[in-house]
C-alpha cells in the first residue's frame, strides 16, 4: 500500500513540474507574434558634457530639466512620455507651478539611446547627454 502511495506522490510531483514548466515557457516566450513591450531605457539620470544641462527621467513618468545659462539655473518639475525615437516633454511655464496643475507647454525631442548616451535634437539643436551612476 505504501508502494502505490509512493508512485502516485511520485506522479503527481512530475505533473505539477510539468505544469510549472509551461507555465513559464509560456510567460517567458509569450503568444507568437506578440513582441514583449520594450523597457524604457532613458529611465535615469543625465548630464550634459558642460554639466550645463540636467535631466531626470523617472519610471512613473515624472520628470525633471534644469539648465544653467549665464550663472541662472532654470527649469524644474515636469512630465515625459516616450515613443519609438521622440520623448515629449511637458514642463510648466514661467507663471505655472506644479501645485497649479498640469504643465502648459511642451516640447517635443527625436531622440537615440546607445549605451549610456542619450541624444537628443531639439528644433535641430543636437545634445548628446551622459548617464549618471
Amino acid at each position: 500500500m505504501q508502494r502505490v502511495d509512493l508512485v502516485g506522490a511520485k506522479v503527481k510531483l512530475a505533473i505539477t513540474l510539468i505544469l510549472a514548466l509551461a507555465v513559464l515557457c509560456q510567460n517567458a516566450c509569450g503568444p507568437a507574434g506578440l513582441k514583449p513591450e520594450p523597457q524604457n531605457g532613458i529611465i535615469g539620470k543625465w548630464r550634459s558634457a558642460d554639466g550645463s544641462y540636467d535631466v531626470e527621467f523617472l519610471p512613473n513618468g515624472n520628470c525633471s530639466a534644469r539648465y544653467r545659462l549665464q550663472g541662472r539655473e532654470v527649469g524644474g518639475p515636469c512630465k515625459y512620455s516616450v515613443d519609438e525615437d521622440t520623448i515629449t516633454i511637458r514642463y510648466y511655464g514661467p507663471d505655472d507651478h506644479p501645485a497649479g496643475g498640469e504643465p502648459s507647454a511642451s516640447a517635443t525631442w527625436q531622440y537615440s539611446l546607445s549605451g549610456d548616451v542619450l541624444n537628443v535634437s531639439i528644433q535641430g539643436n543636437s545634445l548628446a547627454l551622459q548617464r549618471i551612476h
